[in-house]
């Protein structure tokens, strides 16, 4: 399969979900075979070995019992091909340190052993070692192994660097010899989103996707890309796309559930965040994200909906403390929200047991009470949360607005002043400036 009407010279940036197809350990070449000598040889006896191995694979056998079986196998002058097919048996296994000590003893053996030091690559990569993987990588160059996958794999090598830069040189390379590998495209289209060079991007993830419609993950980066240039209504439609042809992983969905949101369609973003959450166990912190969203924009059918489904999740799955707390907190506001003043409270005032210092548990008693026109205990609250510091400022503004339901108003001017003094703010000077017209 061809990618159509997409020219080299102008190719972007992508985010991989996930581990990208490439850090999987390779077994084979697949038709770009590297010569003879990258090749290690094997004995009758060993060949045996690796058919009796392939054999307990393909009749699902224990991935311990064979590894167990060839580890029994391998000698000090046993061929490479046996320490690589066990490195293979313990990646596919997530026996990482263990692949890495099996391929490394390969290429003791054999240095010029190219699959041995590609899959070692990807072994760093999977622990977090980029730096080591890039110098396995430099050194298959320097030996003449310029495949694809090594190219792609060396793109996306430097994109974890941070240096999008080199990741774009090597996969424009990569698809000079294979100008229809998808995740080439991927990787050199998030190259150069990397590089703020947007339009680009969009352009050549809308001619993948021709070919590759139902590559979710190519949908979601054309929505990052639509909103690094400030066209949400275009993202929406992206992930709606992707929806629509049940491409759209849960975080998609979630994404197109935030983004209908903030363009003011609550009861849409409802039935997509539905979506987005159906599975058992769904991503609790990103559930706890939507409810905010909800929340923000005071939407209590879907506070309702959401927290719902967080509870059900509290008694299913072991949430961390700050979990749980998020969760009372959001419970506290819903309350708030919904005009149950005496439930909120209450739920404020455990909270603050459990954390004297919550600045915005201060705060949100402080509203209740001024919304009470109980104004000193409001004033004691924003006092409290102002002596914290972490809010100070909006603490102060919001003394000047009881201040000036007191009619206090040259009170009120003091803590106009010391927030601006703090931190300048067009609006907090217009209320000033209104305040001051009072007592004049």
């Amino acid at each position: 399969m061809r990618i159509r009407n997409i020219p080299i010279r102008c190719l972007l940036f992508v985010c991989v979900f996930g581990i990208p197809m490439f850090l999987h350990a390779e077994r084979g070449y697949s038709g770009d075979k590297m010569p003879e000598s990258s090749e290690p040889k094997v004995t009758t006896q060993e060949a045996e070995i690796l058919n009796r191995i392939s054999a307990a694979i393909k009749k699902d056998q224990e991935i311990p019992e064979i590894i167990e079986f060839l580890k029994s196998r391998i000698k000090h002058d046993s061929s490479p091909a046996l320490d690589f097919a066990l490195g293979n048996l313990c990646f596919q296994s997530g026996e990482l340190k263990k692949a890495e000590s099996a391929y490394r003893a390969a290429l003791k053996k054999m240095p010029a052993f190219s699959r041995a030091r590609a899959n070692l690559a990807r072994v760093m990569l999977q622990q977090g070692e980029s730096d080591t993987a890039l110098k396995e990588l430099q050194s298959l160059l320097l030996r003449g192994a310029v495949k694809p996958s090594t190219m792609t794999l060396l793109g996306y090598t430097y994109l974890i660097k941070g240096e999008p830069i080199p990741a774009e040189s090597a996969y424009r390379q990569a698809l000079l010899y294979k100008p229809d590998d998808v995740n080439a495209y991927l990787g050199l289209a998030k190259s150069l989103l990397e590089q703020e060079r947007y339009k680009e991007s969009g352009k050549i993830l809308e001619d993948v996707i021709e070919e590759f419609p139902l590559r979710g993950e190519l949908w979601s980066l054309l929505a990052n890309t639509r909103l690094a240039l400030e066209q949400p209504m275009r993202a929406i439609a992206a992930l709606e796309s992707a929806r629509r042809l049940e491409a759209a992983s849960p975080e998609a969905l979630a994404t197109l559930g935030d983004l209908l949101i903030n363009q003011g369609q609550p009861h849409a973003a409802r039935e997509v965040y539905d979506e987005a959450f159906a599975k058992e166990k769904p991503s609790i912190d990103r559930l706890l994200r939507a409810i905010d969203a909800f929340l923000m924009v005071r939407d209590t059918m879907g506070v309702s909906a959401m927290l719902k489904r967080a509870r059900v999740l509290e008694k299913k799955v072991l949430l961390t403390a700050a979990q749980r707390k998020k969760i009372h907190w959001q419970s506290a506001r819903e309350a708030q929200i919904n005009g149950k003043i005496r439930e909120a409270l209450k739920a404020y005032q455990q909270l603050l047991e459990e954390d004297p210092l919550n600045t915005r548990v201060l705060l949100a008693m402080g509203d209740i009470y001024q919304e009470e026109k109980e104004y000193e205990r409001a004033l004691l609250a924003y006092e409290r949360a102002g002596r914290l510091g972490e809010m100070k400022i909006t603490a102060l503004i919001r003394q000047a607005r009881v201040e000036v339901k007191r009619g206090n108003y040259q009170r009120a001017i003091e803590h106009l002043e010391e927030a601006q003094y703090l931190q300048p703010q067009p609006h907090v000077a217009k209320y000033l400036e209104q305040v001051r017209r009072l007592v004049r």
